[in-house]
This record gives structure tokens, sequence and C-alpha cells, in this order.
């Protein structure tokens, strides 16, 4: 734990008290960079109090950046890997006692739970609090369908995984008074799983930051002369990102590179977990493949890519992935259900298409650049992101869901 870390800002709507599982970042993975960036909106309109894990040595040089926004912190070390599965070990005890005396000396007015596991500690604060969940995504859910289509036992470890997330965003929902998810899928989940607290589920999708993914900024080519790049810049966890991966290098990449030999393509996005598909990580031996799963910044992949291609997921990582190609005025392409919840599958700002000839044709002419069309979407995708996408439009509503009064506390059943 550091100590207090009081800050000289201005004055602000009231004090609000923000609990997260790691460090909100700018760098971050999808859901670090959208609570960095929901940090970073209410330190505009009230003085912050932020409690959350952190890593000294991941961490430490976005330690002054976060402590800038924020009147007081608390950090404690990250969790072990069964901790996060048990809402309530390890260092959360501290994160609490410390919400808790803080509570008692400021006028607190509300606070933000990031994730269930934070929200587990709602029913613990004083009454009288607006309480917000920013859940992201429906875990459990994903979670479970991991567990649909793994093997056993592997199979039976993602239920039970599945089944205590569940149990914790049921409670965590039960004690809040808005429930905050990124795609409305989620939200629709959510109702369907945790149908006590169904009329607390709010839609607020993430945007993008369009100054930081800018086709403007200068960026270095990672690429090898005379390649002409094809880039998939997203997550590509689980079975279902291994078998959609392994069917565009085989299916679709595959016989372009035969016909050009100067195509490549690069798989571009978090470091994979140890105990990743065998599959995907063979990847890499195919002739033109690149696995790189440890770039620290996609932007420069971005910038020179011939084409991005979307994640085949379609959760909430693989929507900011796309996003961020959009931000950089790159043309997408995707499957269908990779764009779905974006509002650009029939307008000009992305294209899908839903099989591997499709796919080949697509990158042919796109990459002939024959009609033009490669420009015309990536300015139209840019435009798109201004006018819809930016994280201020997004978030303008944020400060209304914290001046409604609490509810009476639920049960989760």
């Amino acid at each position: 734990m550091t100590p207090s870390n009081p800050v000289q800002l201005s004055a602000r709507a009231g004090d609000l008290l923000v609990l997260a599982p790691c460090l909100p970042r700018p760098d971050g993975d999808a859901a670090s960079l959208r609570w960095f960036h929901l940090l970073r909106f209410l330190a505009r309109h009230y003085r912050v109090h932020l409690g959350c894990r952190a890593d000294p040595l991941r961490d430490g040089a976005q330690f002054s950046r976060v402590r800038a926004l924020c009147h007081e912190t608390c950090f404690v070390p990250p969790a072990g890997v069964r901790a996060r599965l048990r809402p309530g070990a390890g260092g959360d005890a501290v994160l609490l006692d410390w919400a808790m005396r803080l509570c008692a000396r400021q006028a607190v007015r509300a606070v933000l739970a990031c994730g269930a596991g934070m929200g587990g500690h709602l029913a613990a604060l004083p009454r009288g609090l607006v309480r917000v969940v920013d859940f992201v995504e429906l875990e459990s859910d994903r979670r479970r369908r991991h567990g649909a289509v793994r093997p056993w036992p592997g199979a039976a470890l993602w239920r039970r995984q599945a089944r205590r997330l569940l149990a914790a965003e049921r409670a965590a929902g039960a004690a809040c008074d808005h429930a905050l998810f990124a795609g409305a899928a989620d939200v629709a989940r959510f109702r369907l799983f945790a149908p006590e607290s169904a009329h607390k589920a709010r839609l607020l999708p993430s945007g993008i930051d369009p100054e930081h993914y800018s086709p403007h900024i200068v960026q270095r080519s990672p690429f090898q002369p005379g390649e002409r790049a094809l880039v998939m810049a997203g997550p590509l966890d689980g079975p279902a990102g291994a078998d959609a991966a392994r069917w565009l290098a085989h299916e679709v990449f595959a016989p372009l590179r035969a016909a050009d030999p100067s195509l490549a393509l690069y798989l571009v996005g978090p470091p994979l977990a140890a105990g990743a598909d065998r599959r995907l990580r063979a990847l890499a031996r195919q002739p033109g493949v690149t696995l790189g799963g440890k770039a620290a910044d996609a932007r420069p992949y971005l910038a020179h890519a011939a084409l991005v291609l979307a994640p085949p997921g379609a959760g909430h990582a693989a929507s900011m992935a796309v996003l961020a190609a959009m931000a950089m005025q790159k043309t997408v392409l995707g499957l269908p259900h990779a764009l779905a919840g974006l509002a650009c599958l029939a307008l000009p700002e992305a294209w899908a298409a839903a099989d591997a000839p499709a796919f080949r044709a697509r990158i042919g002419a796109l990459l002939s650049g024959a009609d033009g069309s490669a420009a015309t979407v990536g300015r139209a995708a840019r435009a798109r992101v201004l006018r819809e996408h930016d994280w201020n439009l997004r978030l303008s509503g944020l400060p209304a869901l914290f001046q409604a009064a609490p509810q009476p506390l639920a049960s989760a059943g």
C-alpha cells in the first residue's frame, strides 16, 4: 500500500471513490484502457480517490500519470490467479479497509467499481453512496462458452470458473445502482442470467482516442522492405480465436501468398498465454506468417498495413481493435460477427466477407487499388470514429449516473 497522495485539484462536484483490480493505464489491455479513460473523464467532474492493485515492476512508468488524476491513491500488490477467482481475497481486504476509512473522513458521494471482483465490496461500504459497477463484459458467459467447445477435463474447469464468476457478478449487480457494459449483447446476457438486477443494466460503449490513433503521426515501419502486410491486431485467446486465425492463415492467406509472395500476414496482439493453443503457435512456421504477440504498440503495424483484418472475436477487446484501425484511417475487413455492434456492416466504413473465397476476392480488389475504394473507406472510417466513437462523446452521460439516488440493496438470490 502506498501512502496517501493528496493532489491540489480545482473544486469538483464532490468526492468519488474508484476501486479497480489493476492500474487503469492508457497502454494496458482493453479493460484497463477503458478504466483509464473513465478515470480521466471523471477526474474532470469529481475529486477522485483511486484504490487498486498495481505492480511496481510492470506499472511503475504509469504511476505518476495516474496519480496526477487523483486526490488520493492506495496501491496494493496484484492478486494471484486463485485470488482473482475469489473476490475479497488477498489485498482486497487492504483496499476495503482503506475505502472504509476514506468514506469516514471524506464526503464521498459515489463509488465506481471496475469489474465484478471490486463490485463485491460495494455492499460493505456505507449506505447513501451511488454505487456503479463497470463490468465491461459478462466474463462468466465468455468462460461458459469456452467450456462448451473444450474437451474434458478443460471443459469442466471453464464451467466451474463460469459458475464462480456468475455468482460474483450477480452479487455485484445486487449491490449496485447501475451495472455498465460495453456491448449490447452483454447487457442482454446480464439481464438473462441476473434477472433480479436486470433493471440496473446500462450500455456504455467504449470509445477511442483519435489523437492517439492518428494517421498523421509518423510511425516507423516494422515490416521488411517490399512486404505488403495484412495485419490482424487484437486478441486471439480461446478456441474460437485459434480456429479463426488458422482458417485465415490456411484458407485465405496461403492461396494469396502463392500468387503474390510479397504478401505477409502479421498477427499482432497481447502476449499469448502459456497454455495457448499449440495450433495457433504453429502458425509462425507457415511461410509469410508472423505471430507478433509481444508488440507494445500496435500503431506502427496499423499505420503501415496494406489492409487490416478484424480479430475473430465479437467481444470488447476485438471491437476496440477494430475502432483503433478505423481511427488510423485504415480499411478493415472482417467476418460479419467480428464487426457486429459497430454499426458499420451496411455502411462504407468497413467491409465484411462471409467465406474464404469472398475474403480472397475482397482482399485482391482492395490491394489492387484499381477503384480507389481503400482510400475512400479509410477516410470514411476515421470520420465515423470522430463522429460517434470519441471517448468524450461516449462518456458525456456518465456524470448523470452518479447523481441518481441510491437504491436499497437487493439480494443476489
